[in-house]
């Protein structure tokens, strides 16, 4: 086979994996409710632990930083706005890329059922995550809200940067999930990524104070053209035009890893029966 007939069946092979995701809307839709139902079913408060529990993180940050240390304004705004809609932003991604990570071993019982479309996992986990992340975020707006930061229409923005960071964590999850079936070690280095990540991204702290070159390596993170698109569209109303080297990018890296997380799913699949 020639390298242009590989090319030509690898598109093929990656239009058919996408296209088979879009016909089981329905079963995604299912799996989405039943990971809910199954999340929340023995707790009293429910859903709402995924609400309170950054929340309650936000607060005690807030006052480590605020009244511990003294911290009132960064970046030109209120501590508390800054900070809460950077940690609703990465909350989301970490809870979508770590679950997802592990996700074909959760949903073992279906590995051996051959004609079942484990592909559809991840996206049905990422939709699962949406709901809180609408609300948190609706939260952060009201935060800003009360700091005098009123929204416009820039606001709107959300929507594209969160559909953004949804294409970013499918890729991610696709190729985690599959390696983690032969590699257990795959979660553990995306646990400590996630929390190094969550340190070393602009979450509660503003990357200008960095040296020109350290902001350039900081870019890399593809995280960061997304937490700065939410305070952009929130906060400082700026639209994400004005950034197309980072937006293209950012774009380019999500469509590398959503191609390599297809193929690597796509080609690991057959052998998943044999190792859970």
């Amino acid at each position: 086979m020639t390298i242009v007939n590989k090319i030509n069946q690898l598109f093929k092979d990656t239009v058919w994996f996408f296209s088979n995701i879009i016909e089981k809307r329905d079963l995604i839709r299912e799996l989405v409710k039943r990971d809910l139902r199954s999340q929340y079913a023995n707790s009293y408060a429910g859903a709402a632990w995924v609400i309170l529990e950054p929340l309650f993180f936000i607060g005690i940050l807030w006052f480590v930083f605020t009244v511990g240390l003294g911290r009132g304004k960064i970046a030109n705004v209120p501590f508390i706005v800054f900070l809460s809609t950077g940690i609703i932003c990465w909350q989301y991604f970490a809870s979508a890329f770590s679950t997802n990570t592990n996700i074909i071993k959760k949903y073992s019982f279906l590995v051996k059922k051959v004609n079942f479309p484990l592909s559809i996992l991840p996206v049905a986990q990422i939709f699962a995550d949406l709901f809180p992340h609408i609300v948190l975020t609706t939260i952060a707006v009201i935060i800003a809200g009360a700091n005098h930061i009123s929204p416009s229409f820039y606001l709107l923005q959300v929507f594209y940067y969160l559909i953004a960071m949804c294409f970013l964590v499918l890729g991610l999850g696709w190729l985690t999930s599959a390696l983690n079936v032969f590699v257990s070690d795959v979660s553990k280095i995306v646990r400590v990524l996630v929390q190094f990540g969550f340190w070393l991204s602009p979450i509660i702290w503003d990357y200008r104070i960095l040296r020109e070159e350290y902001q350039t390596i900081l870019k890399l993170n593809p995280m960061f053209y997304i937490l700065e698109g939410y305070r952009d569209s929130i906060l400082y109303n700026i639209p994400f035009w004005e950034k197309p080297l980072w937006g293209l990018y950012f774009w380019c890296f999500t469509a590398f890893v959503l191609l390599l997380g297809a193929i690597v799913f796509k080609r690991l699949r057959p052998h998943f029966a044999s190792v859970v």
